[in-house]
């Protein structure tokens, strides 16, 4: 009987010792194979000690990085500066280099497809590409000098990089060796940026669509208007019948870039500053993602200058920041760069179009799209009208007539140029002189000088619109009267210095008053420049004197003035409204809880996701039915519930014909349900459980993270976020999902008192470089609301790393 028992339990403990030492091989193959991917990764990150030996150095440079991995580039020439800018930005940022050209250039389908066929074939047709020779014959002797010696700096290290084997990763991913980097590709990165903050024509396209549903009496009672409210400050003081159907319209407004891509920052008078010195602060505001838009630059060039702030890769120089007499920021200036043109085409002949009674032929360009794993290129034929390229013809279809674009940021501009202006200014007028000629972004600049000057600067080529044309709807471009008449002169574009009341403040608000007089646009936006001027005014009239604390702490405020204005509005109609429709027990207690709000948006705020969740409703409520196409203006919204509340009858539409009218009782009722229903799907029937924080959360994306499973290595995070869009910190949100998508990537405050009371945050960290100890560094610092020193003399910290950077002998 024991035998019989002993071989069972023998045969076990063989299996056992079998399973565990399979187990134990499989566990050290998986840490090989990690610790083996690890390595292959990691191989690719800058020494960030040592020496490197180059060619095209002529003198020492040396780079000194700090706990953040912040470069400190110190030269005796400006070439050298340059160059070594040049080699290190591609060490952080190669990748995401070579997507922006890819992207702003239509190159995209050559390394991931055919899948972005139609994203290459609308910038093909755009057209940024066939610009930046103007830009490159622009630039004077310096400029060629600064921008060659850049581009030499960012070709030496793809050359090192790749013949060593030490790349970046995406690059072995996507199985490509990216082109070396040209003048032109700077000049693309320059024009991309203006692209992106250029988003008008798709609300020209809106307000087009609203024309074919509503008429041309109606539909204008739509459009946007600033001055709908007094609170909203200022910085200081039709067509014809569509050829097109309502699918075309829609689509081309998918290539559009968001309208409202913001930014905030402010400029506030040494009198009011506890160190006497004017104080800035700056957070400009775009898409989240890995790596962040900025790139943390420190140049000091023996002799001449020493600035520290942010660029854009592929952009030498510094574009924010400050030097050791000014600061200085950005927001967008939110003006309208551009217009639609309906064309006229031939019968016949579809590359004519008629000009002022005659046919002028269009400009024909055969752009060859290569596709990768196809034979054949895509060959989008694009034709240009002396309105510009006819953008709808990325459409599908035998187009007849058609819409071309004109936009200012096509025309060749001084901003390569200006850049060493702004790094070299020592006072407000210099640097204000020193904008001359930037052409794109349109950017609204403010900034200081230790000499406590203060001063505004909107800066842009911008339209002189003829006939009455306002920028709102597209217009004919057969009729020379509705040709630019040029573009405003430097000397009258919006500018200011040192005003009486002490400071500054641009928030993508408007930025002169009505009686400017040329049309610039109407869609700019209130509510965060409502609050800072709010928060200003009242630390002034407290007595209390602005500190470096003080202004972080406005950057992150999440009061939302828009909510302060339009929640008590709606909680008086869906209290009208219970008469006829009764509240449930739970809505009362969430009624209560939003009259008891403070409007703050904090991550446990309950009453910040309810007031979100019905707010985003209130567009699709007013405008599905009515125009049958999706549009969700902040200040028509505001304009429409406004006016309602107004209204004897609480009427919505009041201004248009009768047939239109709505109750806003009914609105508000319907819409505040939906919201109840619709949060208690995502957190429960228990309002005091609500938590705004919960839903409202941050994943930041690396462009390979769409890929499943690389979106576990490249996307990083889950953090849990207050504010909005419509508060200073703004953090703005996907409307389905909640996700934070858009917010300052890069946070600034500076003191003139010195150049050690300057700090700053990039957001998520310095380096796009895998496993790098700067991938994403910098995120909890940032969603604190804190902020790091911009270490000015890198040179006296402990710990330091430097790299010194030889010429090598021939």
């Amino acid at each position: 009987m024991e035998a019989t028992i002993e071989k069972p339990i023998l045969r076990k403990r063989k299996w056992v010792k079998i399973t565990v030492w399979s187990l134990c091989v499989l566990l050290f193959l998986l840490i090989l194979a990690v610790g083996t991917g690890y390595w292959f990764v990691t191989r690719s990150l800058p020494s960030v000690n040592g020496t490197v030996s180059l060619a095209e150095l002529n003198e020492e440079v040396t780079v000194i990085r700090d706990e953040r991995g912040v470069a400190q580039i110190q030269a005796t020439s400006l070439e050298d500066l340059f160059f070594v800018q040049g080699y290190v930005t591609a060490q952080d940022r190669l990748f995401q280099m070579d997507m922006t050209r890819r992207l702003a250039g239509g190159r995209l389908s050559e390394v991931i497809g055919k899948q972005a066929l139609d994203t290459d074939r609308f910038f093909r047709t755009y057209g940024m590409h066939r610009t930046t020779d103007a830009l490159v014959s622009m630039f004077n002797e310096e400029t060629v000098k600064i921008v060659d010696a850049y581009v030499s700096g960012v070709n030496q290290y793809m050359n090192d990089a790749f013949s060593t084997g030490k790349y970046p990763v995406e690059f072995r991913i996507l199985g490509y060796q990216p082109e070396p980097w040209t003048a032109e590709d700077t000049a693309l990165v320059v024009k991309y940026m203006g692209y992106t903050l250029s988003g008008n024509f798709r609300s020209e396209l809106e307000h087009y669509r609203m024309i074919n549903v509503l008429g041309n009496v109606d539909a204008p009672n739509l459009f946007p208007e600033f001055h709908i409210d007094d609170k909203f400050p200022t910085i200081y003081q039709v067509a014809e019948t569509s050829p097109f159907s309502m699918e075309e319209l829609e689509k081309l407004t998918t290539f559009a870039p968001p309208e409202h891509n913001g930014s905030n920052n402010w400029v506030i008078s040494g009198k009011y500053t506890e160190s006497g010195f004017p104080m800035v602060a700056n957070d400009p505001h775009l898409g989240f993602a890995i790596p962040s838009v900025w790139y943390q630059t420190h140049l000091q060039l023996d002799g001449d200058f020493h600035s520290v702030g942010v660029t854009v890769p592929g952009v030498p120089g510094i574009v924010l920041g400050h030097n050791e007499h000014m600061a200085w920021g950005v927001t967008a200036l939110s003006v309208d760069q551009e217009d639609l043109f309906l064309e006229k085409a031939h019968q016949t002949d579809k590359d004519l179009f008629l000009f002022d009674g005659d046919w002028e032929e269009a400009t024909i360009f055969e752009e060859a799209i290569k596709i990768k794993g196809e034979d054949e290129p895509f060959v989008e034929r694009v034709q240009v009208t002396r309105n510009g390229p006819i953008i709808n013809n990325v459409l599908e279809g035998d187009l007849y007539d058609a819409i071309s674009l004109r936009w200012t940021g096509a025309e060749a501009g001084e901003e390569l140029n200006g850049i060493m202006r702004l790094n070299r200014a020592t006072n407000v007028v210099e640097f204000s002189e020193g904008l001359n000629g930037f052409v794109t972004p349109a950017l609204s600049w403010v900034f200081g000088d230790r000499d406590g000057n203060i001063g505004y600067r909107g800066q842009a080529l911008m339209p002189i619109r003829s006939n009455g044309s306002n920028g709102l709807v597209p217009v004919p471009g057969w009729d020379p009267d509705y040709q630019w008449q040029g573009f405003i002169p430097n000397e009258e574009l919006p500018q200011i210095t040192n005003p009486e009341r002490g400071y500054i403040i641009t928030a993508n608000n408007k930025p002169v008053d009505d009686e400017y007089p040329y049309e610039i646009g109407r869609s700019f936006y209130p509510y965060r420049a409502e609050r800072l001027t709010e928060m200003i005014e009242e630390t002034i009239a407290s007595g209390e004197l602005f500190t470096v604390e003080k202004m972080k702490q406005m950057q992150t405020d999440v009061l939302n003035t828009q909510a302060r204005s339009l929640l008590p509005i709606l909680l008086a109609a869906v209290n009208r409204s219970e008469g006829t429709s009764p509240l449930t027990n739970l809505e009362k207690d969430v009624i209560q809880m939003l009259r008891e709000w403070d409007y703050e948006e904090t991550v446990d705020s309950g009453e910040a996701l309810a007031w979100n969740k019905w707010y985003n409703l209130l567009g699709p409520a007013l405008f599905e039915d009515l125009l049958g196409f999706p549009y969700n203006h902040n200040l028509v919204i505001y304009q429409l519930v406004k006016e309602a509340d107004a209204h004897p009858e609480h009427l919505l539409f009041g201004s248009l014909r009768a047939g239109l009218h709505r109750s806003l009782d009914e609105l508000a009722r319907e819409t505040f349900t939906e919201a109840v229903e619709t949060v208690v799907e995502l957190q429960g029937k228990d309002p005091t459980k609500w938590a705004w924080g919960k839903w409202h959360v941050m994943t930041i994306d690396h462009p390979l993270g769409s890929v499943k499973p690389l979106n576990l290595v490249f996307n990083v995070g889950k953090w849990e976020l207050g504010g909005s869009g419509a508060n200073p910190i703004a953090n703005s949100y996907n409307r389905k999902t909640g996700k934070v998508t858009h917010g300052a990537g890069w946070r600034f405050v500076g003191d003139l008192g010195s150049t050690d009371a300057m700090y700053d945050v990039v957001m998520p960290g310095q380096s796009g470089q895998l496993f790098s100890p700067h991938y994403y560094d910098q995120v909890d610092t940032w969603a604190e609301g804190n902020l790091y020193p911009m270490v000015y003399h890198k040179e006296e910290l402990k710990g330091k790393n430097v790299v010194r950077f030889l010429p090598k002998a021939n």
